[in-house]
């Protein structure tokens, strides 16, 4: 059985896809419908690579998995977008916490001869 903390961070992360489909609903039904010669791209995207820890990429996994038990079907670019968007309502001393455990120095691994 999930501890009660996973489960709160699960919920969250449920509640902050919640609000940003909310907010890309929203924010669809404001703008012009198309013309002829608009793209139906939608939204402009930017295409962001990012490097992250196996251990960090393997929590990603395992919340994917989380939020599908649940019948929460996301892809892990939604997880991180999520992740961003509770990251902006933190306090921001709260921030500066979670910032820290990220850029912890890592420990020196010394080099193979």
């Amino acid at each position: 059985m999930p501890e009660p903390a996973i489960l709160a961070g699960v919920d969250a992360i449920v509640a902050a896809a919640h609000q940003l489909k909310l907010l890309r609903l929203a924010s669809a039904s404001a703008q012009k419908p198309p013309s002829a010669k608009t793209v139906k791209s939608g939204a402009k995207r930017v295409r962001c690579k990012l490097r992250i820890p196996k251990g960090e990429y393997r929590e990603l996994a395992r919340l994917r998995k989380q939020l599908a038990r649940q019948g929460v079907d996301v892809r892990k670019n939604e997880v991180v977008r999520a992740g961003l968007l509770l990251l902006v309502g933190l306090d921001r001393n709260e921030l500066k916490v979670a910032i820290r455990e990220v850029i912890a120095p890592e420990p020196i691994v010394p080099a193979r001869a």
